[in-house]
C-alpha cells in the first residue's frame, strides 16, 4: 500500500502486470500484484486458452516486478494475436476474452438459501484486509457449497478479483456447478460471462448487475442477485430457481 500523506489512508496499489505465455508477451493489465498465479490461471481459463491448471507446465510470478510466466503443455498457436502482444488493459476491462461462441448454458448445480448468501457476505467483509486499509479495492469470493470452504481474493479491478478466485478454485479442483460467487462490485457482462464459462449458476453483489449481464444470465441459466444486505433486502434480477427461498 502506498501512503499519500501522514493523515490520509493508504492508497490502493495499481500496477502494470505483464503475463508471458510460452516466452511471448501476452498481455499487460493494471492490477493489484497479489495472488498473481491464481490470476494467471483464471485469466487464461476465461480466455479459453486452458481447460484447467493441468494444461500448465510451468507457472511462476514475481509480484515485485509485476511479471508472470506461463508455459503451456500444449502451446496455443497465435495466442498473442496477429498484432503481437495485447495493449495494456485497465483494471476494469470491457472486452470479453474468448468471445461468446464458447459459452454454453450453465448446468444444474447447488441451490442455496438467502440466509447463506448473507452470512457469506459477512465472511467476505471480515476477510478483506486491503479494503479495510484503503477502502479502494474490490473483493470476490467463491464458496464451495458441498464442503463449506471458500476462497477470497482482492484486486483494484472487479474482473481481476473474479479471475483470481476462479483460478484459486480451479487449483483446488472445484467445479462451477458446486460454487457460488459473491462480489463487492457491479456484475458486468464480462464478469457474468466468466461465471458462465466456469459453470457457476449463482452470483450475488453488494451493488448491482448491468442490463447486459442480466440478459446474458437469463439466456445461460444463471441467477444474479444485487443489493445484497439482508435476507429480505436484495434484488433478484433473474428467475431465482437456484435459491431455496426465491
Amino acid at each position: 500500500m502506498r501512503t499519500p500523506g501522514p493523515d490520509g489512508p493508504p492508497a490502493p496499489v495499481e500496477y502494470p502486470v505483464t503475463l508471458y505465455l510460452d516466452d511471448e508477451e501476452h498481455v499487460t493489465v493494471q492490477a493489484t500484484p497479489l495472488d498473481l498465479e491464481d490470476f494467471a490461471i483464471g485469466y487464461l481459463y476465461a480466455e479459453g486458452l486452458i481447460a484447467g491448471p493441468e494444461d500448465i507446465r510451468r507457472l511462476a510470478a514475481d509480484p515485485e516486478r509485476g511479471l508472470i510466466w506461463v508455459d503451456l503443455r500444449h502451446p496455443v498457436a497465435g495466442a498473442t494475436g496477429p498484432g503481437g502482444p495485447r495493449p495494456v488493459q485497465g483494471a476494469e476491462r470491457g472486452v470479453l476474452p474468448g468471445g461468446l461462441d464458447a459459452l454454453r448454458p450453465v448446468p444444474e448445480g447447488v441451490r442455496v438459501a438467502r440466509r447463506d448468501l448473507v452470512e457469506w457476505l459477512k465472511v467476505m467483509g471480515r476477510s478483506t484486509p486491503l479494503y479495510r486499509r484503503s477502502g479502494g479495492v474490490h473483493a470476490a469470493m467463491l464458496v464451495h457449497v458441498p464442503s463449506g470452504e471458500h476462497v477470497i481474493r482482492e484486486d483494484i479491478g472487479r474482473h481481476n478479483a473474479v479471475d483470481k478466485v476462479i483460478g484459486a478454485a480451479l487449483r483446488r479442483g472445484w467445479t462451477g456447478p458446486e460454487a457460488v460467487l459473491l462480489t463487492s462490485g457491479r456484475i458486468s457482462f464480462e464478469m457474468c460471462a466468466r461465471l458462465v464459462r466456469f459453470g457457476a449458476g449463482l452470483a450475488a453483489s453488494r451493488t448491482t448487475a448491468t442490463d447486459m449481464a442480466v440478459e446474458l444470465a437469463g439466456r445461460m441459466g444463471v441467477d444474479l442477485i444485487g443489493y445484497l444486505r439482508g435476507e429480505r433486502d436484495l434484488a433478484l434480477f433473474t428467475s431465482g430457481r437456484r435459491l431455496l427461498d426465491p
